[in-house]
């Protein structure tokens, strides 16, 4: 299955594993690689400079296929600066570099310094065209049903998608609601040249999560996630549970960003996808209710295009 993206990246699949912070790892991203689809190491989970350079050989170490590094221009993402990142990124010779959040003009010169593939992630049209006419390699728009964070205009993607790509000439893929053969089908029917899978991929024997976590998305249903800190223009998609509902009853009741942090805090995330527990936030999206099983990365991805292969035939039938 060819698309301008895959072309581009080097993959074989149309597919890009989400990336996740906690979670897209060395191991994760080279078993993704491995099984033929694309996924990005979040260089943020490692703030030291030579966790990251060895984390980044890792990776080099377990894979020889294309694999690309997660480059957060959020504020507060990354220890680092975004240029010391860049800096290290393009010293270990990384060639797909994944931007999201602001604006990524101001870094385009380190970015394509080293004749890297840039792939711009964002939740609206508008900053889509904006990254477009930067001349972004390739550029991401996720729909209101993503995990993380849907943007504050809430389009879902079966609307999204179509609109974006009849505004933007750069290849896209399309995220928000994807998890299998079907949903990948009708994201390249709905113009998206690639599709973005993260939640799914959480569900996975390589997915360092804890294993409470996986049991407790595999009995979720699909009103089982909310969107919580619109009261702060930041939204994000997480499970359900009683500290998110206290986060929203806060919010609802005027707290402010000062008083929401505690209850928001990234270190209690991440030790509750590793070691378990429920007293945190966890970004996913709706497709968690249909998720029913763990399959191995390799396992799975073969699943998908079985099931996409069906789809094809099926409505060429029609």
């Amino acid at each position: 299955m060819k698309t301008r993206i895959t072309e581009l990246l080097g993959v074989k699949y149309p597919i890009q594993v989400g990336t996740m912070m906690h979670i897209s790892n060395a191991e994760f991203v080279a078993a993704c690689a491995n099984a033929g689809v694309f996924a990005c190491m979040a260089t943020a989970m490692f703030p030291d400079e030579e966790t990251l350079r060895a984390e980044l050989t890792k990776v080099k170490e377990l894979t020889d296929k294309p694999f690309g590094v997660n480059v957060s221009l959020f504020p507060g993402h990354d220890a680092r600066s975004v240029d010391v990142t860049l800096d290290i990124v393009n010293e270990m010779g990384v060639k797909i570099i994944e931007t999201a959040g602001h604006s990524p003009k101001p870094h385009l010169d380190k970015i394509r310094s080293n004749g890297a593939v840039h792939v711009h992630k964002c939740a609206r049209i508008r900053d889509a065209v904006k990254v477009d006419a930067l001349g972004v390699d390739i550029i991401s728009i996720v729909g209101a049903e993503c995990g993380g964070y849907p943007g504050m205009e809430e389009i879902s993607t079966l609307v999204l998608v179509p609109e974006a790509t009849s505004q933007i000439k750069a290849p896209m893929f399309a995220g928000g609601g994807f998890c299998d053969g079907k949903t990948l089908m009708a994201g390249l029917s709905l113009g998206a040249e690639g599709v973005i899978m993260g939640s799914r991929f959480m569900n996975t024997d390589e997915c360092r999560i804890h294993t409470e976590a996986k049991k407790r998305f595999i009995a979720a249903g699909l009103t089982d996630t909310m969107v919580i800190q619109k009261s702060i223009h930041s939204p994000v998609r997480v499970l359900q549970n009683d500290w998110a509902l206290e986060i929203e009853r806060m919010e609802k009741s005027g707290a402010t960003l000062e008083e929401l942090l505690p209850k928001l805090s990234g270190q209690l995330s991440g030790e509750a996808w590793t070691q378990g527990g429920d007293d945190a936030i966890f970004p996913c999206g709706q497709v968690i209710g249909r998720v029913k099983e763990t399959l191995s990365i390799q396992a799975l991805v073969e699943k998908i295009m079985a099931e996409a292969t069906e789809v094809q035939s099926r409505v060429a039938a029609i």
